[in-house]
């Protein structure tokens, strides 16, 4: 049993040794509407993380908070565990879901005439971990895109 529990634990006493670097969101590098009808919109969002640790982590189940050039477009969230190596920079894709009913009409009348780029707010917590070691990432990220492609 004392074995059992020895092998089950090694792995947390190993990673408790090293000082773990954080993740960084470097980037936002694509913004694209999919659907939008008169009762939601679809869309994806790839955001760029940096894992500067030798480890690899796992990112879980996230969701961020999404403003396009002022307006709130809701959230977008990570449903399935991604995997992140070690010494990677990687863009991980995000699906944004939307209720318009939340949006006001002069904005959903912005959001159709402007075709070409805007400014994207992208806030929340990515939450990653290796075993049962997790932490919450703030993410607070502005950049200039296209909304269409």
């Amino acid at each position: 049993m004392n074995l059992r529990l020895f092998f089950l634990l090694l792995p947390l006493i190993v990673t408790s040794c090293k000082p773990i670097e954080e993740l960084k969101v470097s980037n936002v590098e694509s913004f694209n509407l999919t659907k939008i009808t008169t009762k939601q919109l679809e869309g994806e969002i790839g955001i760029k993380v940096n894992n500067p640790n030798k480890m690899g982590f796992s990112i879980y189940p996230s969701e961020f908070a999404i403003n396009f050039s002022g307006m709130n477009l809701g959230n977008a969230r990570l449903y399935k565990k991604v995997r992140i190596s070690g010494n990677s920079e990687k863009v991980y894709m995000f699906k944004l879901n939307t209720d318009l009913s939340t949006l006001n009409p002069m904005d959903m009348m912005k959001l159709a005439t402007s075709g070409k780029s805007g400014n994207i707010e992208v806030k929340g917590n990515l939450k990653v971990g290796k075993f049962l070691l997790r932490r919450k990432i703030p993410v607070s990220y502005t950049d200039k895109v296209n909304l269409f492609r």
